[in-house]
């Protein structure tokens, strides 16, 4: 008994070291390549994989087109190719090798978009230089909250700036409240989107007023982000359309987040924002609750930009009666903030609807386009410059 006692713990044993020894054989395998790199010159990628027959780098700033980026293999099993550096900003990518997508081992910076997973690379320089880590960084907390909208109880993200201290009931902060697109989720504009180190920086270079930031998530079936594994839920109640259906903000949240936090709590301390869908679902929550905001953003929303993809011809007066006919009632915030990509077929109707404000009389209207599609590149300068225009003493 005894020697087969001592034969199950070393079969264990040897079992667990067997077990080590392949994942250290794993991450060895990988050890000292340094991809990507970032010189002067150029950027490198690397991928150890002496059995694959052709890879690639699927990425961002080549519109994710692989054959702009084809890698070429070394005797020792390295693929490698140095690209031109592009212009400063916050890139993704991935490798394609032998037709299948793969992430890059050698780099631990991974982002997920939705279902998709992938690398990350900032080139430092101009606007990049806010996606950065800050010597001042607030604090990001995962928060669960009851909605009785549809009596779930789900999550949401608060960002707090640096100084925030929850127990100094004397010092009040303003709220933006910061929707995701279609097909994200609450982690999307932390992530993605890099709020924290945005807000972060413009904080502390003065450039930005301390505010939280909270970080819902847009979509009424899901208790929370997809990872978690949570189904959604079925029996919810119905709604106008993807962007009309988000009462639960005003409803729910923004009373949870000024009992649970130190905010301003009235119109002059609130904004909403929100980018594609969350621009659309933005529209309806300022424009019906002007009462409750005195800021708004709209980045490349599909509703208002709709009729150029394919969409209902964007309708202002009938979406939000008296808006046009009576403008007198809803010219009441400090920032309507419109916003698009230069190369996003959205473009025309934000700025059609851009126009319609002016004429209307419509104060605090400011317009920024930059180059770009659909594409995180164009709403994280959206952000940079909406949190700086915002909740000025």
């Amino acid at each position: 008994m005894r020697r087969l006692k001592l034969y199950l713990i070393t079969a264990g044993l040897m079992a667990c070291l067997s077990a080590f020894a392949q994942e250290a054989n794993s991450l060895m395998f990988h050890a000292g390549l340094k991809s990507p790199e970032v010189t002067p010159e150029g950027i490198t990628f690397r991928l150890r994989a002496p059995k694959a027959r052709k890879v690639q780098v699927s990425a961002s700033w080549n519109n994710y087109d692989p054959s702009k980026a084809e890698m070429q293999q070394s005797k020792d099993g390295i693929w490698s190719v140095t690209l031109p550096l592009p212009s400063p900003e916050l890139y993704t990518y991935t490798f394609i090798a032998d037709g299948m997508s793969t992430l890059d081992p050698a780099n631990v910076f991974v982002q997920r978009d939705g279902s998709r997973y992938l690398n990350a690379v900032i080139i430092e320089g101009s606007y990049a230089n806010l996606y950065k880590e800050s010597s001042r960084p607030g604090n990001l907390e995962h928060v669960w909250y009851q909605s009785d909208e549809n009596d779930m109880l789900r999550r949401l993200y608060v960002y707090t700036p640096y100084g925030y201290d929850r127990l100094n009931k004397k010092v009040k902060y303003p709220v933006l409240y910061l929707l995701h697109g279609g097909g994200g989720d609450e982690d999307a504009w932390s992530t993605l989107g890099r709020t924290c180190q945005i807000l972060d920086n413009l904080i502390a270079e003065g450039k930005a007023e301390p505010m939280i930031v909270v970080m819902p998530n847009g979509n009424p079936d899901q208790y929370a982000a997809q990872t978690l594994g949570i189904p959604v839920k079925q029996d919810i109640r119905k709604y106008d359309s993807i962007f009309n259906n988000y009462t639960s903000l005003v409803d729910d949240i923004v009373p949870f987040i000024d009992k649970s936090y130190n905010t301003i709590a009235s119109r002059k301390g609130r904004a909403v924002a929100g980018l594609s869908m969350g621009g659309g679902q933005s529209f309806f929550i300022a424009f019906n609750n002007i009462n409750k905001f005195s800021n708004v953003g709209i980045f490349s929303s599909g509703l208002i930009g709709a009729s150029a993809i394919g969409g209902k011809p964007f309708d202002a007066e009938a979406l939000v009666p008296g808006m046009l006919s009576q403008p007198e009632k809803f010219n009441k915030f400090d920032v309507i903030y419109l916003s698009c990509g230069e190369q996003d077929g959205r473009i025309d109707g934000m700025q059609a609807f851009r126009d319609t404000l002016k004429a209307k009389g419509y104060n605090g209207v400011v317009w920024e386009q930059c180059p770009g599609s659909h594409e995180w590149m164009v709403w994280r300068r959206n952000l940079t410059s909406f949190v700086q225009l915002i909740f000025k003493k």
